[in-house]
């Protein structure tokens, strides 16, 4: 166990250190918003989620939950100077595009928790359905057809408006890419979304292939099943439904990945068949816009490497 640890910066000097970085630059930024972090209700879920046990009694390992994976760089100097007063000086980051820090003795929690939610760290929710994973998209990258960090903030918007439905349905995992390749693992999500385009006469639509079922359990891996095409601003609603779909039907202790595994393919297309139907007249403006941009929707697939 670590004993060369520093001592704890001030809740003033985390506040001085994550407003002292103005975030500029194109596509999505990240949005600093500081909490109290003070005993209540967000403390408790922080604690029930984004705390686990170490193997070592006194210990425990503590996750930061990144939106979108986006943190700035005022919070990595704030982070950095917690890792050295809290853990072991390092951060480890997670498949889910989250971040550990190791080594925490369970008595300072409180006082780690409450430095992360004055630098905008702490966010509860890791590794439950509110924990939406994408890959960059076409914001940065030169493979991807659509913008998937752009859905999975949309996503995460529809999911924070239905607390009671996510509760009951927090185990499933949403994982989104922005193309085939797969960098944000959408295959292996038991909702999984791959970003494509739908042509509507001379216009284009953003679109994603949803997949169900995939993911990894104690007999080996899957890959989801190509379940519908839904265009891209539909797939919050379709979310709801597949949800709605395993709480009302899953049976006693079954998983969301065995559920969508096993679930009839007909039943769950005839769920989100009419979102899958669009036509030139009924389609939206903001149809043609895909989440996270603000201009109609041009995709363009450059030669290079995916930047994931």
């Amino acid at each position: 166990a670590p004993e060369d640890r520093t001592e704890p910066p001030s809740l003033a000097a985390i506040a001085a250190l994550v407003s002292a970085t103005t975030v500029r630059g194109p596509g999505i930024v990240p949005v600093v918003e500081v909490r109290d972090g003070g005993p209540g209700r967000e403390r408790t879920e922080w604690l029930r989620t984004n705390l686990q046990p170490q193997k070592q009694a006194e210990y425990a390992q503590v996750l930061v939950s990144l939106e979108l994976g986006d943190l700035t760089s005022g919070q990595m100097r704030a982070l950095a100077a917690l890792a050295r007063a809290y853990g072991d000086g390092t951060v480890r980051v997670t498949v889910d595009q989250n971040l550990v820090l190791r080594w925490v003795k369970g008595g300072q929690v409180p006082g780690l928790y409450r430095r992360l939610a004055t630098a905008g760290l702490g966010r509860p929710g890791a590794g439950t359905i509110m924990d939406v994973t994408s890959c960059p998209g076409a914001e940065s990258c030169r493979l991807a057809v659509t913008q998937s960090r752009g859905l999975a903030r949309l996503i995460g918007e529809e999911l924070a408006r239905q607390p009671l439905l996510t509760r009951r349905t927090e185990d499933v995992r949403i994982k989104i890419s922005g193309c085939p390749n797969g960098c944000g693992q959408h295959h292996v999500a038991a909702l999984g979304f791959q970003g494509s385009i739908r042509k509507l006469g001379d216009r284009a639509v953003p679109q994603y292939f949803m997949l169900l079922g995939g993911g990894a359990e104690s007999d080996g891996a899957r890959f989801g099943r190509l379940t519908a095409k839904i265009p891209a601003r539909r797939i919050p609603e379709a979310v709801t439904r597949m949800l709605a779909l395993y709480r009302e039907e899953r049976e006693a202790g079954e998983s969301a990945t065995a559920f969508f595994q096993r679930v009839d393919q007909a039943r769950a297309k005839a769920a989100v068949a009419d979102l899958e139907q669009m036509t030139a007249d009924d389609a939206l403006p903001a149809d043609f816009v895909d989440p996270g941009e603000d201009h109609a929707f041009t995709p363009e697939v450059m030669d290079g490497e995916c930047s994931a």
